[in-house]
């Protein structure tokens, strides 16, 4: 089985969601094929769950003040901060074999990822569902884990979010590189019902891979483990590409029309027959 794998790029938050859905879109439709992303977001910012409640002005106004834009996904999950990562998306279906439940592709494409951490090192693990946490933090992805996501020694490192459209699939998430509390204690944190020591609280629950392997990780070393893994495990070959003309001309109006779009991102998604039904009820337990 044939594989895309697009370079590493560093974009905007509203570019790097635009390209991720014109990929589904457009796999969907049959004229894509099975593709794999690694990017990064520049500047830094806060990507929201379809279904999440928007930002409160107050969490708007510190936003502005850090330098931090926002973001509403289209895949479920709670808020991530991203900066000092490295983002994954793969984009596959039924015609690849992904055909479902969720939580059965989930756990195959972390089985891939847990073979490439190994390639590292990194006897990482796929957790159960954890999240138990009430405090405001609990609307942070990293706050907890969930199915088959990526845990090293207890600690989450990676965060995902799966979307199902058709026969289509998107799963994206966060694997950390270095993990800094300063963007949930100074800028998310309410101070009027946040309770003390819940960002110490969050440190212990997270992990970067730079803590764990004791040194910082070259980004392309980290892509091509993590790459090899899923290979191994999904039966793929990568081969490298570039985005088409048809995709890029999809996410730029994507980018323009919805993402950078306030209507879009200041308000609560519905889950209202654009998503896969029960599926996109069940990202909101099959995904961080």
């Amino acid at each position: 089985m044939i594989g895309r794998l697009l370079p590493w790029s560093a974009g905007t938050a509203a570019w790097n969601m635009a390209v991720d859905e014109a990929l589904l879109i457009s796999y969907l439709k049959g004229v894509s094929p099975l593709t794999l992303r690694f990017y990064g977001w520049a500047p830094p910012a806060l990507s929201l769950g379809y279904l999440q409640q928007p930002l409160s002005a107050a969490r708007q106004s510190r936003c502005r003040e850090a330098g931090v834009v926002w973001v509403k996904r289209p895949t479920g999950g709670r808020a991530v901060f991203h900066q000092h990562e490295l983002t994954y998306a793969l984009v596959t279906g039924e015609r690849h074999g992904f055909t479902g439940p969720v939580l059965a592709d989930y756990q195959r494409i972390g089985l891939g990822f847990k073979r490439g951490f190994a390639r590292l090192g990194l006897a990482v693990e796929l957790a159960a569902d954890t999240r138990r946490s009430r405090s405001p933090l609990s609307q942070a992805c990293f706050a907890n884990s969930s199915w088959y996501e990526i845990t090293y020694q207890g600690r989450k490192l990676v965060g995902s979010a799966q979307l199902r459209r058709g026969k289509a699939l998107l799963q994206h998430g966060s694997i950390l590189l270095t993990f800094d509390p300063w963007f949930w204690r100074e800028v998310w944190a309410d101070g009027s019902t946040a309770a003390p020591g819940d960002s110490g609280d969050l440190q212990q629950a997270v992990i970067g891979l730079a803590e764990a392997l004791n040194h910082p990780p070259e980004r392309s070393v980290v892509i091509s483990v993590l790459q090899q893994g899923l290979s191994e495990v999904l039966g793929v070959t990568w081969q490298e590409g570039v985005l088409s003309a048809e995709e890029l001309a999809l996410a730029t109006r994507l980018q323009k029309e919805k993402y950078t779009n306030s209507d879009w991102n200041n308000r609560r998604g519905r889950n209202d027959g654009t998503l896969a039904g029960a599926s996109e009820l069940m990202e909101e337990e099959a995904s961080g």
